[in-house]
């Protein structure tokens, strides 16, 4: 037997979701206004086809519409210019599902790819948990363009059944810490953001061909660089050189100019890695590297105080920060007297919690702390 509050409440949150007003949608579906409010009130059920039509128009199985739904869960989105990553988690912040993706910054990759990337994603996690009630997605280089008006009208018609905000990727690292008025990202690229009202003034950041200010891309560059000196010079190459070429797995960094090329972006930013080993290992080339990049984030950090009266407070993220924060921060010190807090947790956390405030309820204090406790090895 069908039970018409049931049914009435789900029409009703999905209909609320869906930004319709009860007129809205029952122009939608051809039917009466009265008609709606009185399914919503649970007076009487619509009938099979408006059902059907019903379910097909918020994207969800007839057997989701007819049933008492579970309690919500919420879904985060981090999408850089390396990976993507998205999180499903409960109401209190458990993780229930993790799943990677390739970079979804719409720069590097083109919007079709990043469109069909993200749908392709969502969708699984929608199959996985139909619950999820609303999701942020904080995406590198979505507001350059119309990327971010293409994206919400996009995947509003892809994904009905979904409420959804989208920014760029620094509300994500904002979300973590709301004593911090600048953010600093050192990952694929860099940039230093500072909160101004509900935007962000950004400095720094004019993408890969233009910029060198501390990312991962600049660093691989410069190693390549050095390595390409080093053979025309007939040099007896440095530890840098040695373990780049290690990498590559080539005599010669010239030999694999094709393959630099063909990875393009993403690949020079995966050589960073070989910086912070010489590095570590002592090697003056490397060292030399670090230090211009934190000399480079520094002078924005201190453009963001300066210029715009920032308290000197950074959250720090990315994956330079994520992987070799200690020495970063070491060398930042050099340059900027503003204070950084590294993430403990990734910036899909403070995905999350903007999906998690999307419910119009306080976030729990305790959320941090099942967010950390659950949230490795939860990976689909």
């Amino acid at each position: 037997m069908l039970d018409c509050a049931v049914i009435g409440n789900q029409i009703k949150e999905l209909r609320k979701r869906k930004g319709l007003t009860q007129k809205e949608l029952a122009e939608e579906l051809h039917v009466s206004f009265q008609a709606v409010s009185g399914w919503e009130r649970g007076v009487a059920p619509p009938d099979l086809d408006n059902l059907l039509r019903i379910a097909d128009l918020f994207g969800i199985l007839l057997d989701d519409l007819l049933r008492p739904q579970k309690a919500p869960l919420f879904l985060g989105l981090d999408g850089g210019g390396t990976k993507t990553e998205l999180v499903v988690t409960d109401e209190v912040g458990h993780v229930l599902s993790r799943d990677i993706r390739e970079g979804c910054n719409p720069n590097d990759i083109g919007y079709d790819r990043m469109l069909a990337l993200l749908t392709d994603a969502i969708r699984g996690m929608l199959v996985k948990h139909p619950t999820v009630r609303s999701a942020f997605l904080g995406i590198a280089g979505i507001t350059v363009g119309d990327h971010l008006a293409r994206l919400k009208g996009d995947l509003g018609r892809q994904l009905p059944q979904l409420s959804f905000q989208i920014w760029n990727d620094a509300a994500n690292l904002f979300a973590m810490y709301e004593n911090a008025d600048l953010a600093v990202i050192s990952g694929t690229g860099s940039v230093v953001l500072v909160r101004q009202g509900e935007g962000y003034a950004r400095l720094g950041g004019w993408g890969y061909l233009l910029d060198k200010a501390g990312s991962a891309y600049d660093m691989g560059r410069d190693a390549l660089c050095i390595a390409l000196e080093e053979e025309e010079a007939g040099e007896e190459p440095s530890v840098l050189t040695r373990l780049l070429l290690e990498k590559m797995g080539t005599a010669t960094a010239r030999q694999n100019l094709g393959g630099i090329y063909e990875g393009g972006k993403p690949y020079i930013a995966s050589l960073a890695t070989v910086v912070f080993d010489a590095y570590a290992r002592g090697d003056e080339r490397a060292i030399r590297i670090v230090d211009q990049s934190a000399q480079a984030l520094g002078k924005l950090l201190n453009l963001g105080v300066s210029r715009y009266g920032a308290r000197p407070v950074a959250i720090a993220g990315g994956g330079i920060f994520e992987h070799h924060g200690a020495v970063m921060l070491e060398h930042l010190r050099r340059y900027t007297s503003v204070t950084l807090i590294v993430n403990t947790l990734p910036p899909v956390y403070g995905a999350c919690r903007l999906a998690r405030a999307m419910a119009e309820q306080p976030v729990g204090e305790d959320y941090f702390d099942c967010f950390s406790q659950t949230y490795g090895g939860k990976k689909i």
